[in-house]
């Protein structure tokens, strides 16, 4: 089918990189990021409000304002040693292209942020833009396509690179990690070789994208609308792609994804896999717009990604208990929802209507309620389920131990002591009676008994503080 072109004249994205680091090595991050030149993020330093984001200005207050207090002080710190959301922010402003096939799309790294959230999460954004001239929607999209793509796996996604004056690169792995970020790759959990298929929070190693897309003058249609949500750019052989036939599929899509508020000049859609804002109104008019977009809608984005990256995370870590072996694992599980749910996880977080009414779309399109839910459930089944085990294994033990006391308090442990007193050997036990035999057995058995627990109680807790050191 043939597809409505639409000019883009300018367009602003920012792509985010989920992380998992080792929550000992937080200081020696952020000690590293300094040394690299990074400028540790505070809203009191407005020196900062135009030093990330190319020729637009962020206002610090405004992002004060778009928080309630009990979340706004933890998304802000101003002391580098809070546990909380920790930015540290660098300007690059490197120009580069990206080629695919024939096609080649020149683009302009802006800055990278690196974000160390709490319990060993952190966050990557990589802003960019492309304003040099006039593409069409397609050519923006596939540049998204390919460049939130950490290694090419399916064959959609592979024949991509990215050219800089320093040098090319196969992917955007690559080129962060071996360019922009190399120093970070250390820090970096459950990356192997530059495979991130231990991150249970990296959906198909892809990274999450945002846009700001200025056009031409012309009408916005729900095709358009239903690409930027799918990000459905060119297809393998260069013709304008979109990911379904049907437009009354297309039409509820739309009517499901779309934030419609500034309808028909400006539209916001969402997905799971990205949030794009298309605009037909004049660059002079979208000021405002633009710096919402990298201040207070970013931040919108920013706080509900990290809610999902925690709920999918603990769903992975619960998955990956052993059955009947792991009891603590469930409760320190138990224990990190609880503090994520108490400190950070809040049903409203945005003070102004058009902020909660995006974040009621980003709740609904991430199902963060319904993770968050099953979540809880699950691990509290985990945990009964756990307790009725251990309460069967101490109903188990003490059984025994009862056994054992009965016996001693019946026959008496003095009958045999009594015989020990005057000699050290054991050559007397051959002597015993019946009822001595009984009572020196049951003493034996107990003082066995008794080592074997104490030794197993020890080394399961010299085992869960060598875990415990490793999980953090």
């Amino acid at each position: 089918m043939d597809l409505a072109p639409l000019a883009i004249k300018r367009a602003y994205m920012t792509f985010l990189f989920p992380f998992a680091y080792s929550t000992k090595n937080r200081q020696k991050i952020y000690d590293v990021l300094l040394k690299e030149g990074f400028s540790f993020f505070t809203l009191n330093n407005t020196t900062l409000e135009n030093a990330f984001y190319g020729d637009i200005t962020i206002i610090h207050e405004e992002l004060a304002q778009f928080f309630y207090p009990f979340l706004e002080d933890k998304l802000f710190p101003n002391d580098r040693n809070s546990p909380d959301f920790i930015r540290f922010s660098k300007a690059f402003y490197t120009q580069g292209s990206l080629h695919h096939r024939e096609r080649r799309i020149n683009y302009e790294v802006m800055s990278i942020d690196v974000t160390l959230c709490p319990f060993g999460n952190g966050i990557v954004t990589v802003r960019t833009s492309i304003t040099d001239m006039q593409h069409d929607i397609s050519d923006i999209l596939n540049f998204i396509h390919y460049f939130r793509v950490l290694e090419a796996k399916l064959r959609e996604e592979k024949g991509a690179s990215h050219h800089f004056s320093f040098g090319s690169y196969s992917s955007t792995s690559e080129l962060l990690f071996s360019h922009f970020i190399s120093y970070l790759r250390p820090f970096l959990l459950h990356q192997q070789e530059l495979s991130y298929e231990g991150l249970p929070f990296l959906e198909d190693e892809r990274m999450f994208s945002s846009a700001y897309l200025i056009s031409e003058e012309e009408e916005i249609l729900p095709e358009h609308l239903f690409r930027l949500g799918q990000v459905d750019g060119r297809a393998p052989d260069g013709k304008p792609f979109m990911s379904s036939t049907n437009f009354s599929y297309i039409s509820n899509y739309v009517q499901e994804h779309a934030h419609t508020r500034w309808a028909p000049n400006s539209y916001i859609i969402t997905s799971a896999q990205a949030q794009m804002t298309l605009t037909n109104l004049p660059l002079e008019n979208c000021t405002h717009s633009i710096q919402e977009f990298m201040g207070t809608h970013y931040y919108n984005l920013f706080i509900h990604y990290f809610y999902k990256m925690m709920l999918l995370k603990l769903s992975y870590e619960y998955s990956e208990i052993k059955w009947g072996k792991d009891k603590l694992v469930v409760n320190e599980l138990i224990e990190l929802i609880t503090k994520f749910s108490a400190r950070y996880y809040f049903e409203e977080v945005i003070v102004r209507t058009e902020g909660r009414e995006i974040s009621q779309m980003l709740r609904k399109l991430f199902r963060i309620n319904e993770h968050y839910i099953e979540t809880k459930a699950t691990l509290d089944s985990l945990y009964r389920i756990q307790e009725d085990q251990s309460d069967n294994r101490s109903n188990n033990l003490l059984f025994i131990l009862t056994v054992f006391t009965v016996v001693s308090g019946i026959y008496g442990m003095n009958l045999v002591i009594d015989g020990w007193k005057d000699s050290s050997n054991f050559d007397g036990i051959w002597s015993y009676t019946l009822f001595e035999w009984v009572a020196f057995i049951t003493a034996m058995c107990g003082i066995g008994l008794s080592v074997v627990l104490v030794c197993f109680s020890a080394i399961k807790s010299l085992q869960n503080i060598v875990r415990r050191n490793k999980r953090t």
